[in-house]
């Protein structure tokens, strides 16, 4: 948690202060509309403005976290490779930012970011972005709010099941589809639990479990674009399987509101969903029967 010195400002527990500049601002960036003056001072204390040249790569999918950017002037493009060539996802103009996933999940980034002109960038120093974050719960869920709609706006983006919507459809599911987050060795469900709902994987792996000798038994490790949930036991009613997450998971739910909110902007996806589903099931099923006969002997 960030603390409250003598002269009645947080410190930054090590951030390299630089001599102050007022360059966060609710009026350029909509995102701090509703920060506190002392918040915003912490933010700009720890910033550093940079002149950057168009096409510079500033992240790169892959990249271990960084800072948080916010764009003062120019634009970037969000870039992530798909069947070999890497394609624009989306484009910030100025009052936006970027590297929220980082921040927030302390993940390598799964898109690139460069400059498509030449750019004003505000970079920010992650350890007063998370103090800000600790001390301003309603800052931080915005963010997340941001960075979830961009998460799955770039899944559908590349995913075979979606990549032939039109941007404004994937626009629409960005915002409609729910996320959910697990963290390390956290369960999503188990084995025998009631199935009422199919898993997509944004990033992260999960475990897939069955028990054997009344010991649960990894017999699958899945990660980017798997499924989860799709093979059930009991006429349909329970999963057939456990899952854990085998680090921080990020996942989408697809459950009776996601399906109609797909059904009403893209019907097609419906179908294309239900062979994804029924290839995984049949991949799934084979793991387990060889599983349960290999333990039989």
């Amino acid at each position: 948690m960030a603390k409250i010195n003598d002269d009645g400002f947080l410190e930054l527990s090590g951030v390299n202060n630089k001599v102050f500049q007022d360059v966060l601002n609710a009026e350029k960036f909509s995102i701090l509309s509703e920060l506190s003056p002392l918040s915003l001072r912490v933010l700009n204390q720890a910033s550093h403005v940079l002149q950057v040249a168009q096409g510079v790569e500033m992240m790169h999918a892959g990249d271990t976290p960084h800072d948080l950017y916010f764009i003062n002037k120019g634009s970037v493009s969000i870039g992530k490779r798909t069947d070999g060539d890497m394609k624009v996802v989306a484009k910030l103009i100025a009052g936006n930012f970027y590297g929220e996933y980082g921040a927030l999940r302390g993940k390598t980034r799964f898109a690139s970011v460069y400059t498509a002109e030449p750019s004003e960038i505000i970079r920010i120093d992650l350890n007063a972005v998370k103090q800000v974050f600790d001390a301003d719960a309603n800052f931080k869920a915005r963010v997340y709010e941001v960075m979830h709609e961009r998460m799955l706006n770039s899944f559908l983006f590349s995913h075979l099941v979606f990549r032939k919507i039109t941007a404004d459809a994937r626009n629409i599911l960005a915002k409609d589809l729910k996320v959910v987050e697990l963290e390390r060795d956290e369960m999503l469900f188990r084995e025998g639990d009631i199935a009422d709902k199919y898993y997509m994987i944004l990033s992260g792996e999960a475990e897939i479990t069955v028990t054997l000798n009344e010991v649960s038994t990894v017999v699958e490790v899945r990660r980017e674009n798997g499924v989860l949930g799709e093979v059930r036991a009991q006429k349909g009613e329970v999963y057939a399987y456990g899952v854990y997450a085998a680090n921080s998971l990020d996942l989408i739910v697809l459950d009776k509101q996601s399906m109609q909110s797909i059904k009403k902007v893209y019907p097609d996806a419906l179908a294309l969903l239900n062979q994804v589903m029924n290839h995984s099931a049949k991949k799934t099923a084979l793991i387990l029967q060889n599983t349960f006969e290999k333990n039989k002997s």
